[in-house]
């Protein structure tokens, strides 16, 4: 499939009117492939941007740029899935211009000069919603539709509080409500599997490591591997198999990322430092974003206990929005758009292209 590239072409008047930071961006576009919005034509381009003065990659791809724009922001943090989402979710590049950001300190956009005291929320929070502009005025749109999973929608999630104006809707997939609870539900649930199993192995180990306290703290600095070992184990993240790693093997094995699997794989530890951030601890949707102004749509496994759909529900119940749904996916845990693709597919093109844009 032959793909059309031609060169940005930005209005003089344009560009005395952009926020420094699309201006530094666009100065710096000499070597970007794109085109025209008004030309019907498809791009499919891999691209390094400045974004809070940190070198970090982007995909974009399109059968027609003239689409609305599609911001994906992948999970982890670290979980940088450029290759997934394009190996599982093709089709919806028929319908959007389809961007999966690699966020900083992952993926493509690894780096060891990136310093760790700038791996924080606030600073990937003002990552997402620079380039959010950038694309806005790259691609001439007023506004762009988001999808977060997993860590990635609470970056999702804050940014339709803060910057409504931004964007058309947003969609969450195993959306996070509380970080706190969301550990000890996920224990909660490895632990009753094993029971109901009697695996001894994991009981014993489950019990070692404790419940997640009040400050999801586990008693010994494995815990969270462990839990989380189990969780897959049980399907918790993949509906019905007990090989999570499944994942991470397609990412590792895909040609767009073959020649950095190290830089994948340092990426999902160094992204880590995240962990850190008190910030990451202390929210609760619940409580501090139960009403926006824009329209919510969560995709759920009905067996997600990575993120547990308890959780969502009950942030369902507490939101005000224009429009929320939840969309529930009975055969997947907390990879729908990888467990059940064409279903996937088509509710995301069924619930944002009803929004006029």
């Amino acid at each position: 499939m032959n793909k059309i590239i031609l060169n940005l072409m930005c209005s003089l008047f344009v560009l005395v009117t952009l926020p420094d930071y699309a201006q530094s961006n666009i100065t710096k576009l000499d070597n970007i492939k794109a085109q025209k919005v008004s030309d019907v034509t498809s791009i499919n381009v891999r691209e390094k941007i400045i974004l809070g003065g940190a070198e970090q990659w982007i995909s974009i791809q399109s059968e027609d740029t003239s689409n609305p724009i599609l911001l994906i922001l992948h999970g982890g943090p670290g979980f940088a899935m450029m290759p997934l989402f394009h190996i599982s979710n093709s089709e919806l590049e028929n319908y959007f211009i389809v961007v999966n950001w690699d966020q900083r300190g992952a993926g493509m956009s690894y780096s060891s000069n990136i310093p760790k005291e700038t791996m924080t929320l606030s600073q990937l929070l003002s990552d997402a919603h620079e380039l959010t502009g950038y694309l806005r005025i790259r691609f001439n749109r007023k506004k762009i539709f988001i999808l977060g999973h997993s860590f990635g929608t609470i970056l999702g999630t804050f940014l339709i509080r803060d910057y409504p104006e931004d964007y058309y809707a947003y969609g969450g997939i195993g959306q996070v409500v509380n970080v706190i609870e969301n550990e000890q539900l996920s224990y909660d649930f490895a632990l009753e599997q094993a029971y109901k199993d009697s695996n001894r192995k994991a009981i014993d180990e489950l019990n070692n490591i404790g419940r997640p306290n009040e400050a999801g703290e586990y008693s010994d600095d494995s815990g969270y591997d462990i839990t989380m070992k189990w969780v897959g184990y049980y399907g918790g993240e993949l509906y019905g198999k007990r090989d999570s790693e499944e994942i991470e093997r397609t990412i590792l094995n895909s040609k767009m990322y073959e020649n950095i699997r190290d830089d994948v794989i340092k990426g999902w530890s160094f992204s880590q430092e995240l962990f850190n951030d008190n910030a990451i601890w202390s929210f609760d949707f619940r409580l501090s974003v139960n009403h926006v102004d824009v329209p919510m749509y969560f995709f759920t496994g009905r067996h997600d206990y990575d993120t547990p759909c308890t959780l969502v529900k009950q942030y369902y119940n507490t939101l005000s929005a224009p429009i929320k749904e939840i969309i529930w996916f009975e055969n997947s845990s907390h990879f729908p758009f990888y467990e059940e693709p064409q279903k996937f597919n088509k509710m995301i093109i069924e619930k944002f292209t009803t929004h006029p844009f």
